[in-house]
């Protein structure tokens, strides 16, 4: 962990569909962000197994808060632009953690890959993912 967890973590886990999903920044550097999931019914589609989509947005948000991390200290924010997700087997059990971590160099469009696992890094592989990112300036204050 770096001194950037704190900034990155709090923009992860304050957004709402983050607090929706009950995601936790488990770790930051300045092109990694490690991010889990528990895994409740209501967001199986049949008790057991984790839909899809929100395996994909699990994986977005590690490989994008990777991207947020490399350029954080420049005051920029990040929007994902793209999404490529396969899926590799079932996502079940207790908790999903993702791996994201910056693929090229930091600057305005940003390309970060993602791996979620079943209940730790050393899990089963689930998803793997890349993801591109755009740094923009944050909306100003109303």
């Amino acid at each position: 962990m770096t001194r950037l967890l704190p900034r990155v973590a709090e923009a992860i886990e304050a957004m709402p569909i983050a607090r929706l999903l009950g995601l936790s920044v488990e770790s930051t550097g300045p092109d990694r962000t490690v991010v889990s999931m528990p895994l409740r019914p209501e967001l199986t589609f049949d008790g057991i197994h984790c839909q899809g989509g929100v395996v994909a947005m699990l994986a977005d948000f590690a490989a994008v808060g990777a991207a947020f991390a490399a350029v954080v200290e420049t005051g920029r924010i990040v929007a994902t632009t793209a999404i490529e997700a396969h899926h590799l087997r079932p996502a079940h059990g207790e908790r999903l953690i993702a791996v994201g971590r910056l693929v090229g160099p930091p600057g305005r469009t940003m390309v970060a890959a993602a791996d979620v696992h079943l209940e730790s890094l050393e899990g089963e592989h689930c998803l793997t993912g890349l993801f591109t990112a755009t740094a923009i300036n944050p909306a100003p204050a109303t």
